[in-house]
């Protein structure tokens, strides 16, 4: 009984991670319960459980008298959340250049040389989609058992910052593509001190671009859509 309650609401879990973060909610409209476990097709105490996951993690909050709600984040909170990424993935950037590249950093690595080499044969999500997998090898090619408990403790909280579902050109992806490609090149040739600046410029830059979408009162129909720029 117990492992099929576990597996209910893992599977709850799973399920609102995927609807919030697709789009498939509004932010002003409270996230109910009943309506939720309808939808999903799983008990209400699964649904419940799995929120008060997202609660805890930062996805959501609680307000008293009105439900519970998909958090907004202000520009401070964004500028926060990018301020502690930069310290864990400046340090991550260093430590995996004195170590030289993980495996799986070095299997990442080429497959955005590949990339790089002809854009247009890929869409802005599979280049997006390498992003995340680099920043995640990243980590693990750090080798620091903290560091990477740390990024896993923020990393719901590091997703709501990076994540929109909007338009982005794809020049644009290509841009961030090519900033991947230098840092991994820096942890290739050995220099920890190169790789973390270049690590630094790339996560303010992220965080500009990260700001004036935030400010932006509308989207380009024309452009690639992604699931959004959490790899900046």
């Amino acid at each position: 009984m117990a492992v099929s309650f576990e597996f209910e609401r893992d599977r709850a879990y799973s399920r609102l991670v995927d609807l919030i973060f697709g789009g498939s909610f509004e932010t002003d409209h409270p996230l109910s319960e009943r309506k939720l476990a309808q939808q999903l097709g799983i008990g209400r105490m699964p649904v419940r459980d799995a929120l008060r996951q997202l609660e805890q993690e930062g996805v959501v909050e609680v307000k008293p008298a009105r439900g519970t709600f998909i958090r907004k984040l202000s520009a401070g909170d964004i500028s926060d959340i990018y301020e502690l990424r930069e310290a864990l993935e400046c340090l991550a950037a260093r430590r995996a250049a004195e170590r030289g590249p993980s495996l799986a950093l070095s299997a990442c690595g080429e497959k955005m040389r590949i990339m790089a080499r002809d854009p247009s044969a890929f869409t802005s999500r599979e280049i997006d989609d390498v992003g995340t997998d680099f920043h995640d090898a990243l980590i693990q090619s750090s080798a620091s058992a903290p560091l990477a408990e740390m990024v896993r403790l923020m990393r719901m909280r590091f997703r709501l910052a990076f994540h929109l579902p909007r338009y982005f050109a794809h020049a644009l992806v290509q841009e961030i593509l090519v900033e991947h490609i230098t840092i991994f090149e820096a942890i290739v040739d050995r220099q920890p001190e190169k790789a973390a600046e270049l690590m630094r410029r790339h996560l303010k830059r992220g965080l500009e671009i990260r700001l004036e979408l935030d400010r932006a009162p509308g989207t380009d129909k024309t452009k690639d859509k992604t699931r959004g720029t959490e790899n900046i």
